[in-house]
């Protein structure tokens, strides 16, 4: 009996090619929506409560955003405004005079392109 276990064992393993199967590994796709609100809106709150820390963010959208950029120049705008928030790349002067400007913040580049996408693709009313 033992002989044909042998055998069927070194049937399977002569069946092997000793090449590992690929599998597949799927990028978790990062939710911009919930990054947003779990990030920006701490400051960038849409109640308009009189203790705003900044504009909210459908102000921000409205200030980036017009019917000729396409989403490309969308995100690379607010991210490079995130990334580098000094005077001199702000598009907002109200709100600089308003609230100073924005802190450098720190996230993880593809966290950012999130949000902005989400940005670019919602009504943020």
């Amino acid at each position: 009996m033992r002989i044909i276990y042998l055998f069927f064992g070194l049937i399977c393993l002569g069946c092997s090619t000793g090449i590992e199967p690929e599998v597949e590994v799927e990028t978790a796709k990062l939710d911009g929506r919930q990054l947003m609100e779990d990030n920006c809106y701490a400051c960038h709150n849409t109640q308009g409560t009189d203790n705003m820390l900044a504009p909210p963010m459908f102000r921000v959208k409205d200030h980036y955003w017009d019917d000729n950029i396409s989403k490309d120049e969308f995100v690379k705008a607010i991210v490079d405004w995130v990334e580098n928030p000094i005077e001199e790349n702000s598009v907002m002067p109200g709100a600089r005079r308003k609230f100073g400007l924005m802190p450098k913040q720190s996230f993880e580049a593809e966290e950012l392109k999130a949000i902005a996408e989400y940005m670019f693709d919602n009504d943020l009313d």
